[in-house]
């Protein structure tokens, strides 16, 4: 879109996509299944690694540390600003993910459309598919730390609300504050 400014002269306005607002429901839509990447690591003969569960104890740990040094309320911004963090750093790498996989089928469909696939498609191919199972596997690992950290401050800003009664980490309710059951 071309437009004039006040002396005449012309301004040509590039499209600038919106970012969506960093949250759990925008990294939940965004991050590979958890099926997808078990069947990656598997493919490797690796050994999976439940990254949620371990970041909702060190997460917790930390909430404990922090509420003596620093009093309930202030450990709960603190952690606040941690899980937005972590939830940001996890949005950007499942985008990155998604690029990857959205650049891989492209390739696919370019080569499908080849009668002789030429070498530079083909080595673009090969990289490309080499490239995706890390990326799935970062993206999932980096979602699973921020709903472990998310987890563990809405159970810990529960407990102080109903008088430190614990609640599991698999209770549903416990993401209302996020707006996201962990799962």
């Amino acid at each position: 879109m071309v437009r004039k400014t006040a002396d005449g002269s012309n301004i040509l306005q590039f499209p600038a996509g919106a970012r969506e607002r960093v949250s759990l429901d925008v990294l939940e839509r965004l991050a590979p299944s958890r099926s997808l990447v078990a069947t990656l690591i598997a493919e490797r003969g690796e050994e999976p690694h439940d990254v949620q569960a371990a970041f909702a104890r060190e997460f917790a740990y930390q909430a404990w540390a922090l509420e003596r040094g620093w009093g309930r309320d202030e450990a709960i911004i603190r952690l606040r600003a941690l899980v937005d963090a972590h939830v940001a750093h996890a949005v950007d790498i499942c985008r990155a993910f998604q690029v990857a996989a959205d650049r891989l089928i492209g390739l696919e469909v370019r080569g499908e459309r080849e009668e002789l696939v030429p070498i530079p498609l083909r080595m673009e191919l090969n990289a490309a598919r080499a490239e995706l199972p890390g990326r799935a596997i970062a993206a999932r690992a980096a979602a699973d730390a921020a709903y472990g950290a998310a987890a563990a401050l809405a159970i810990y800003v529960r407990e102080a609300v109903e008088g430190a009664l614990p609640v599991s980490a698999s209770d549903p309710r416990q993401l209302v504050l996020f707006g996201r059951v962990a799962g």
